[in-house]
């Protein structure tokens, strides 16, 4: 009785708590990559070590999304295909360079 309990309850978890990718609002999108682009270019004016590490915090936050969409746009997801889209428009009205 407590093994089927127990299974039961690491079922019930699995399933609450399971694999969720939160796709990015517009907002938080254009949030994300506003505040990358002011750091880079606060970082091309005076160097500061800070700005370079919130920089690169910015860039792999923004280049887990991503490789994250890839991966369901290739497995046939097609929001994440429109989602890879609408970052890459974003990334080109920002011009943003990696």
């Amino acid at each position: 009785m407590k093994k089927i309990l127990i299974l039961m309850m690491v079922a019930f978890s699995l399933v609450v708590y399971g694999e969720k990718f939160p796709y990015t609002s517009e907002s938080d999108r254009k949030k994300i990559l506003k505040e990358l682009k002011e750091v880079s270019d606060r970082l091309e004016k005076n160097e500061n070590e800070k700005d370079a590490q919130l920089a690169m915090k910015k860039i792999d936050e923004i280049m887990k999304i991503t490789a994250e969409l890839e991966r369901r746009n290739a497995d046939g997801d097609k929001k994440a295909e429109e989602e890879l889209e609408k970052w890459s428009k974003d990334i080109e009205e920002l011009d943003i360079k990696f």
